[in-house]
């Protein structure tokens, strides 16, 4: 069996996404590349130590990056340019030759340690945009391994793409993959409509494509959770001592609104929403807290501050004209959880608002579900353009951009019987199970191995490795 080297950036060793990757790695074996979290004092052009380490259930292959690739690359050319793109919102992309070539560089680090160390038979699976031109350079060292692209980010509609200052190149490189997986349906339509419009394609089935004279495959593969992993984290002795704490210190009827500090999470339509809420239905006062979880360690660094300010703003405006001596609405807190601190959090939770303008993946949802109390399940409210709004039948799907649709949802969830809560939750666990985390690989790495007719030609080139990486074999 092909062996697999998955590769991501992940900064965060603690995030739900990367213990998501150890949990796929530790069923199947493999070996992960990712960055070490730590930096390079040597220039970039220099051949940098790869760090490898041999494990019981998969390897790790680590390695620092400079300055510039971290604060150029992914910073400024990742964060303030091809996040918004992908937002669909490009006016407030900003691009320079500087961070352009950090992103570069920063991809050129990823596939050097790639190409040293894949064998010829590794499926090679990489992880969103942060590593698009990774694919073109490995082809242009010589690797002909089967290459595969998930996009955890949405792709964008029209030809918001080619607002991109080089998006001829980073699309050259996503042409050069053998299988790319998007979240949605909605996802692959806009990529392989913007594709049809630019290249000549023949499309061999529905999810094939022959571009350039190479096969791509394309796919839906929503990413699913390690549902045993978030049931451990529920019963971890911290996520029980938060719950408790919120059940004995605020009100019986907690709204939970979290989700990354950027533009996209629409947390101001929800603020308004619990103005409509208190508006149209007087019963409520004291009767429910709104917990916004805004910690300033999960957004991006160039916006954080003034979106910071804007949301003490909007929830200090709303406490001071409908809070009281002993009620405030809105619970706002900054501080940093854990995540099984989080998981209490979600587990006291009547109702949670996970309503970004725009999502790939969604996990806050996912994670919420499964956590919840079985006998006594909170509520779900999911925005419509969210990435798992596809999938989780049971949620109540909301226009994030509509205060008075997410009032009205809340109302719906605050007033819901225990019975249809329950069915509601049961439905949604169901999907869980059925959609995991190890589904999701599974799906994604079998779409990606070659055809019968591939096979042969994959075993007598794969002897050819490298030109310009060193390529060096791993045993």
């Amino acid at each position: 069996m092909s062996g697999l080297i998955l590769v991501s950036h992940s900064q965060n060793s603690h995030s739900t996404l990367a213990t998501i990757y150890e949990s796929i790695l530790a069923r199947r074996g493999g070996m992960w590349v990712k960055w070490s979290g730590e930096f390079e004092t040597l220039s970039s052009e220099l051949h940098r130590e790869l760090n490898f380490n041999k494990g019981n259930e998969y390897d790790t292959l680590t390695f620092r990056l400079t300055k510039a690739e971290y604060e150029e690359g992914y910073h400024q050319y990742i964060h303030q340019g091809l996040w918004p793109v992908f937002h669909q919102r490009p006016d407030m992309a900003r691009f320079s030759t500087s961070s352009q070539i950090g992103y570069m560089r920063l991809n050129e680090t990823y596939a050097r340690a790639i190409s040293d160390y894949a064998m010829p038979d590794d499926d090679i699976w990489l992880q969103d945009y942060h590593l698009i031109p990774s694919i073109k350079m490995l082809r242009d060292a010589g690797l002909i391994n089967r290459i595969g692209f998930f996009f955890h980010q949405p792709f964008p509609a029209g030809q918001s793409f080619e607002s991109i200052p080089n998006w001829r190149y980073l699309a050259d490189s996503l042409l050069c993959a053998d299988l790319i997986g998007f979240q949605t349906t909605q996802d692959m339509n806009n990529f392989t409509a913007w594709v049809g419009s630019r290249f000549r394609c023949e499309h061999l089935s529905p999810y094939t494509l022959r571009i350039h004279g190479r096969q791509l495959s394309v796919g839906v593969f929503p990413v699913g959770i390690d549902t045993a992993e978030t049931s451990a984290l529920a019963e971890s002795n911290s996520c029980l001592f938060m719950e408790q704490q919120c059940r004995e210190t605020l009100p019986e009827n907690i709204i939970l609104s979290s989700g990354h500090f950027d533009d996209s999470t629409g947390t101001p339509y929800r603020i308004s929403a619990i103005e409509v809420l208190l508006r149209q239905h007087e019963e409520y006062h004291h009767k429910f807290t709104l917990v916004q979880l805004a910690s300033m360690a999960s957004g991006y660094s160039h916006r954080i501050k003034e979106l910071s300010r804007d949301l003490e703003t909007r929830c200090g405006e709303m406490n001071g004209i409908h809070g009281e001596l002993n009620w405030y609405p809105v619970s706002y807190l900054s501080n940093h959880y854990s995540r099984e601190e989080l998981c209490g959090f979600y587990r006291a939770a009547r109702v949670a608002l996970v309503t970004p303008l725009i999502a790939g993946m969604s996990l806050m949802a996912k994670t919420y579900v499964a956590v919840q109390d079985h006998t006594n399940p909170g509520v779900l409210i999911l925005s419509q353009f969210a990435g798992a709004a596809e999938q989780m039948q049971g949620a109540l799907v909301v226009n994030p951009y509509d205060p008075d649709a997410i009032a009205d949802a809340i109302h719906t969830a605050l007033i819901m019987p225990l019975s249809v809560r329950r069915e509601r939750h049961a439905s949604l666990m169901k999907n869980l199970h059925l959609h995991n985390c190890y589904t999701w690989a599974e799906a994604f790495i079998n779409a990606l191995q070659p055809r019968e007719q591939e096979a042969d030609l994959s075993v007598k080139s794969g002897v050819m490795l490298s030109n310009g990486f060193s390529g060096r074999l791993r045993y």
